[in-house]
């Protein structure tokens, strides 16, 4: 790889941060790493002895001049999707104040470079709070002055865990039809393309995995794979989670989780292609002990 100077990873120890770390460990690179736990310290520091442990939507204090002496921030900073993971702050406050916050650190201490991981759907005319957050944080990207890549994941295979979750628990739930098409990806391929645009990029790049498949073929596989039984659910009930007989379950405050689900697993979400890795070849690694 290029010399690029130092990298800040802010969400260095989620799935995506983890597997792009690894990558710019293995090329050598110089790396500062960001986290909000002791757990993620103790993860990052085999990748750095730079680990940064702070909350940049609530405590922006806590991270002033952490960008000192970086030259390219690589943000994949954002609240989980899964509803099966505890709410706790707002996605404005995890996906847009944090990003904002370390952008103003980036731009005061001249940053060259910006590589922001956000979502695909956020031009959606429908208002869904996850979308709206990461828009409002593009946004602020796009007009700040720095170089930036703004990168627009289909989905993560990982993000699909719930079905696997519920696929456990004899149930796969299929919103609508299932005809709407996905091209979803590994978040070790996703690593790859984000590293391959640390010294240039496209300002918008929406990025999809190696396969495209319905949703309803999707839900196939995790059955034959995990077991369960496809449920189908008419697109204007999933909006209520009791329709599911789930409720106890799921996280609470799941409701935007849930609108956004709905959105997303009802509507085309293709991006350009990328990677190696299978939707099937990820099931059939998936630690089904470990997805609870």
């Amino acid at each position: 790889m290029e010399d690029v100077g130092k990298i800040l990873i802010v969400g260095a120890s989620g799935a995506l941060g983890t597997e792009i770390i690894n990558l710019l460990t293995e090329g050598g690179k110089n790396l500062r790493a960001l986290t909000r736990s002791d757990k993620g310290v103790s993860k990052l520091s085999k990748y750095t002895d730079d680990v940064w442990k702070g909350d940049a939507g609530k405590d922006p204090k806590g991270i002033e001049d952490i960008t000192k002496n970086i030259t390219t921030v690589i943000s994949a900073l954002g609240k989980s999707v899964s509803l099966f993971t505890p709410s706790g702050e707002s996605f404005m406050e995890s996906d847009f104040r944090a990003n904002r916050n370390l952008l103003k650190d980036a731009l005061k201490n001249g940053v060259k470079r910006f590589i922001y991981v956000s979502i695909m759907g956020v031009d959606s005319t429908k208002d869904y709070s996850i979308a709206r957050a990461h828009k409002l944080f593009e946004e602020e990207l796009k007009h700040s002055g720095i170089e930036y890549t703004i990168i627009r994941p289909v989905g993560f295979y990982s993000g699909l865990n719930d079905l696997a979750i519920m696929a456990k628990r004899k149930v796969i739930p299929l919103i609508g039809s299932g005809a709407a098409q996905t091209n979803s990806i590994h978040h070790k391929d996703l690593a790859e393309v984000v590293v391959s645009f640390l010294n240039e990029g496209p300002e918008i790049a929406e990025v999809g995995g190696p396969n495209i498949h319905t949703r309803r073929e999707m839900a196939e596989m995790i059955k034959e794979i995990v077991g369960g039984e496809i449920i189908e659910i008419p697109e204007p009930m999933a909006k209520i989670s009791a329709s599911l007989g789930l409720p106890k379950i799921f996280s609470e405050g799941i409701n935007d989780k849930l609108d956004y689900f709905t959105f997303i697993t009802t509507n085309d979400m293709i991006g350009e292609t990328n990677g190696k890795i299978s939707f099937r070849e990820y099931l059939e690694n998936l630690d089904l002990k470990k997805i609870t």
